[in-house]
């Protein structure tokens, strides 16, 4: 499905010449709590409540609950909405997108997230509004669904937003951690991307220019934000986005939902903390460890284009940066800063592995090498 993105300062004030008032006419809208008035996104959407009827549900949390995701998909089944509109982060457009499936389908959430019951039914037309830079969750394909301290990923092309409306100045409230977390989300995107065993042309491409415009703005948004960081960091946020719509995300995503639910480890900082260990690991491949599909010689290559990237031909220089990088944007590098205490904690973080996400991995990754990387990091 194409999807038409609009990345513009200011141009969430012209929302309402892209909804068809003839036939749209009432709006189920779905926003955070603090973040939907912090942003400046419910004043800039002002012009909705004056020209159509709002269902506003903004009972969400910070991680994408299937129990607010199945109470919102009743309101919603009930609200006789035209369209969903979400204003926000990641967890925020991705509970929109849940609710949105689900109430289209007459079956149980979980069977939906499990995967018992396939995708079968489009549910109303989407507009995604982010509110951070970072997830580029408004450009995917796919949502997020946690159930306890279980986490899940429904992918359908029926899920993917028909606009992204993106406005840099709905980022400009951020705080510098924030800024930070959600950006670095973004960097791991990307450079996951460029490896995975899904990457392609297209993809890279994707991934390349997010690179280069995170290592350019992101350290100056955490620090001194002006208009044109804030419009790169969206524009990079973006554009990893499409690049994981494309290759979905691989081991460090898959490490960190566990650091997430089971620790309360802000996302963008559970990913980038074994993105270091994984850009080298998953450089060092044989025909004994490679995954399936993969090409040893081309994958040595994007990984040099990768290390290059990040102004390095060496691999160990280039992990090295990050870690520097990382550091320099006041995120933690090392498990015990973040309250991980022990070897009960960490066999906790790698019995907990989600395994979608590590198939997409160009490396097998055995029990002893996760230890491993797990204690380096701690």
């Amino acid at each position: 499905m194409n999807q038409n993105v609009i990345i513009e300062n200011g141009s969430l004030s012209s929302i309402t010449d892209h909804i068809d008032q003839q036939i749209i006419k009432r709006i189920f809208l779905v926003t955070g709590k603090n973040s939907y008035a912090a942003s400046g996104a419910e004043k800039k959407l002002g012009t909705l409540r004056r020209n159509f009827e709002i269902i506003h549900y903004n009972d969400i949390g910070e991680i994408p609950e299937i129990s607010k995701i199945k109470e919102g998909a009743e309101i919603f089944k009930n609200s006789d909405c035209d369209i969903v509109i979400a204003a926000g982060g990641g967890s925020v457009i991705d509970t929109a997108k849940s609710i949105n499936i689900m109430s289209s389908h007459d079956c149980e959430a979980e069977d939906i997230v499990t995967g018992k019951k396939k995708i079968s039914v489009k549910g109303k037309d989407l507009i995604a509004v982010p509110t951070t830079a970072g997830s580029g969750s408004e450009s995917t394909h796919f949502a997020v669904v946690y159930s306890g301290i279980n986490k899940y990923s429904i992918a359908d092309e029926f899920i993917l937003p028909e606009i992204a409306f993106i406005d840099p100045e709905l980022t400009y409230s951020l705080d510098p951690h924030i800024t930070a977390v959600t950006g670095i989300d973004a960097f791991s995107q990307a450079a996951e991307s460029y490896w995975s065993v899904n990457s392609n042309k297209e993809s890279r491409e994707y991934s390349r220019e997010a690179i280069k415009l995170i290592l350019k703005n992101l350290k100056k948004c955490v620090n001194k934000p002006d208009e044109n960081s804030r419009y790169n960091m969206c524009m990079a946020s973006n554009l990893a986005g499409r690049a994981i719509n494309i290759t979905k995300t691989t081991a460090p995503h898959a490490l960190s939902y566990a650091m997430t639910s089971h620790f309360g480890i802000p996302h963008g900082q559970a990913v980038c903390i074994t993105l270091p260990e994984f850009l080298e690991f998953n450089y060092h491949l044989t025909d004994e460890n490679i995954s399936p599909g993969i090409d040893k010689n081309e994958h040595r290559n994007h990984m040099d284009e990768l290390s290059l990237l990040l102004g390095y031909r060496n691999i160990s220089d280039a992990k090295m940066f990050m870690k520097e990088f990382f550091d320099s944007l006041g995120l933690k590098i090392k498990l015990s800063d973040l309250g991980i205490k022990g070897t009960d904690d960490l066999k906790i973080i790698s019995e907990n592995i989600n395994t979608e996400r590590l198939n997409n991995n160009p490396r097998k990754l055995s029990k002893e090498e996760l230890e491993r990387i797990l204690l380096e990091i701690y």
